[in-house]
C-alpha cells in the first residue's frame, strides 16, 4: 500500500492558490512554506517557516541571511539554505538587469540607486567596478573583491585590468559598508585618489566612487573628492547631483 502524506493535500492547495492568485494574499510564513516544499518534500515546512521568521525577524531578513546561518536551523540543510538564498540573488539580478536596460547613470542619484541594488542583502563588504560608455550607459559590471564585514582589499591594478580588458570609456566604483555609516575611511579616500590618477594615464575618467551604508550613501564626486584631470570636461559637466540630465549625444546622432 502506498502511503500518502497528510501534508500532500495542503501542499497542493497552497500551490494551486499561488498559481491562481500569486503571492498577494499570502502571509510571509505561507510564502516561505511554499518555497520550502521544493527543498524539503517530506518535512512539515509550515513549522520550519515559522521558526525561520522567528529567528530572523522577517521574510526579507530570511532571504538576506547567510546560508551558514540558515543551516543552523534544525531541518534546514544545505539544499534548503541554497534555495532560500537563490531567491534573493535571482531577484537582485533581475532588478539589476532591468535597471541597466532603462537609462544611463548620468547623475549621482542614478548611480546610488544602481549601487544600492548591487549590495542589497549583502552582509560582507564587496567592491564593484561599473564600466560605462561615453553616454554613461552600463556596459559591464564586475565584482572585484569580497571581504569581511568591515573591510575589502582592492588594488588599483585590478581596476586597471578590467578597464583594459573591457575597453571602458569611463568607470564608476562602488563598495558597501554593511551595518555601518557610508562615510569613507582613510583607505577609501586613498584608493579613490590613486584610482583616479591611474585612470588619468589611460584617459578613462573615474566618474564617481559610491559607498552604500546601512542607511545612507556617499558620493566622492558629489563631495568633490574625486581628482579631475580635465576640469570642465563634458564628463564632469554632465554627471552631477542635480536632477538627471540627458548624456551628450553620440557623434552619429548630431
Amino acid at each position: 500500500m502506498i502511503g500518502i502524506s497528510i501534508h500532500d493535500g495542503h501542499r497542493e492547495r497552497l500551490k494551486n492558490r499561488f498559481l491562481k492568485h500569486g503571492l498577494d494574499s499570502f502571509e510571509e510564513h505561507e510564502a516561505l512554506e511554499l518555497l520550502l516544499f521544493y527543498a524539503l518534500p517530506r518535512r512539515d515546512t509550515n513549522a520550519l517557516a515559522h521558526e525561520l521568521l522567528a529567528r530572523f525577524g522577517s521574510l526579507r531578513n530570511v532571504f538576506d541571511a547567510d546560508p551558514a546561518d540558515l543551516s543552523r536551523i534544525s531541518g534546514i540543510g544545505e539544499s534548503a539554505a541554497a534555495l532560500i538564498k537563490l531567491q534573493s540573488e535571482l531577484a537582485r539580478k533581475y532588478w539589476l538587469k532591468d535597471r541597466e536596460a532603462q537609462s544611463a547613470l548620468s547623475s549621482v542619484r542614478a548611480a546610488v540607486d544602481y549601487a544600492g541594488l548591487l549590495f542589497r542583502g549583502k552582509t560582507k563588504e564587496e567592491f564593484y567596478i561599473v564600466c560605462l560608455d561615453s553616454r554613461f550607459r552600463i556596459r559591464h559590471t564586475e565584482l572585484l573583491a569580497r571581504g569581511s564585514s568591515t573591510e575589502v582589499p582592492v588594488y588599483v591594478r585590478q581596476i586597471m585590468e578590467v578597464v583594459v580588458r573591457t575597453g571602458a570609456e569611463t568607470i564608476l566604483l562602488a563598495h558597501n559598508h554593511p551595518g555601518g555609516s557610508a562615510q569613507p575611511s582613510q583607505k577609501d579616500i586613498a584608493l579613490t585618489r590613486q584610482a583616479a590618477l591611474a585612470m588619468d594615464t589611460v584617459s578613462v575618467p573615474l566618474l564617481d566612487h559610491i559607498i552604500i551604508g546601512e542607511k545612507n550613501a556617499f558620493s566622492f564626486s558629489e563631495k568633490a573628492s574625486v581628482p579631475k584631470s580635465a576640469p570642465g570636461s563634458p564628463c564632469e559637466a554632465e554627471y552631477s547631483g542635480s536632477p538627471r540630465r540627458e548624456p551628450p549625444p553620440d557623434k552619429a546622432d548630431e
